[in-house]
């Protein structure tokens, strides 16, 4: 072979390889094909842990995925006003919701849903679990969760629990607290965590139950008295679980991306793929650890049978709670 022959060969192996290169680069961002953002819709207000979550996350999964990815908060109906516009979008990408277990328990607490969470909405992936956690103004006498349950057993319907929103964990950790305590609250709905735990904080309300409510007690501005999961939280093992002291007590809480059903394989595949690596973000997980969270990474599937089976265990729960859907 003559020596322009070699370099002939060489050069066409360069540009072969440069190109298989410019190929692959393309078609992991070919289904963002356009020049513009993808909208990461937060169903709640901003400030409060979902909001905190999607724009760590969000701002992480950018980078894996080399676009712009912006949050958009819109609070309202337990949050099932963003999940509506998610379903509403188009499904090529560039619209995704931050969704959570209240998008389960909405099937529950509404009698008409502004949607169909197994037909409308197509899972991408888990993102994390975190407990909620209760906890009393610095005002407020009850050191434990027993003096709390005493103390709302001498003043019936006197106390008042702040929460997220009906149809929320938060919602639902106060109304599974009240039946299985046998006491009678006030249950007070917000449009997020945030402004729930002011209101504590400000004595407008006795207690609230937040899964963002961690750096508040932290801070000492708020009494931690007790969290939602069966066990303690790694982050604040203080803090005793609920259960400790009403047995089988346990909401969990979690977080995971949804898009419209009907959105390719190949694009739910790659938002996965992105989330499960942002989760390995050691500033993604600085995050975590402030908010008390656990990651969960999942592909599209097993996130989507998570989801059935936690629809399956609290359509028994609300059904033996007897909550009635408003």
């Amino acid at each position: 072979m003559s020596r322009q022959t070699e370099q002939a060969v060489r050069l066409g192996t360069s540009i072969a390889l440069a190109a298989a290169c410019i190929l692959a680069s393309a078609s992991a961002y070919a289904a963002w094909p356009a020049d513009k953002p993808i909208r990461l819709i937060v169903p709640y207000a901003p400030g409060g842990a979902t909001d905190i979550l999607g724009r760590a996350v969000g701002n992480q999964m950018a980078k894996e995925l080399k676009q712009t990815i912006v949050v958009e908060n819109k609070p309202g109906a337990g949050s099932m006003l963003g999940s509506q516009q998610v379903v509403r979008s188009e499904p090529d990408g560039y619209t995704i919701l931050l969704g959570s277990i209240s998008n389960v328990l909405n099937m529950y607490f509404y009698k008409d849903p502004l949607y169909d969470l197994r037909k409308d909405l197509k899972p991408v992936a888990q993102i994390v679990s975190v407990p909620n956690f209760l906890a009393v103004g610095k005002s407020v006498p009850a050191k434990n969760v027993a003096e709390l349950i005493a103390l709302a057993k001498q003043k019936p319907g006197e106390l008042s629990c702040a929460t997220s929103g009906v149809g929320s964990s938060p919602y639902l950790s106060c109304e599974l607290f009240k039946v299985m305590a046998g006491i009678e609250l006030i249950n007070t709905p917000f449009k997020g965590g945030a402004p729930a735990i002011q209101s504590t904080i400000g004595n407008q309300t006795t207690m609230v139950f937040a899964n963002e409510a961690w750096p508040y007690i932290d801070s000492g501005q708020l009494r931690g008295l007790g969290v939602t999961t069966a066990q303690r939280s790694p982050y604040s093992r203080d803090i005793p679980a609920i259960s400790e002291t009403l047995p089988k007590y346990d909401v969990t809480a979690w977080y995971g991306f949804w898009v419209p059903s009907k959105t390719p394989d190949k694009i739910t595949n790659a938002l996965s793929k992105a989330a499960a690596d942002a989760l390995q973000s050691q500033e993604v997980l600085n995050t975590l650890k402030q908010l008390g969270a656990t990651p969960k990474p999942s592909d599209p599937q097993q996130f989507a049978d998570y989801v059935n089976s936690e629809i399956d265990r609290w359509a028994a729960i609300t059904k033996e709670m007897n909550i009635q859907a408003k």
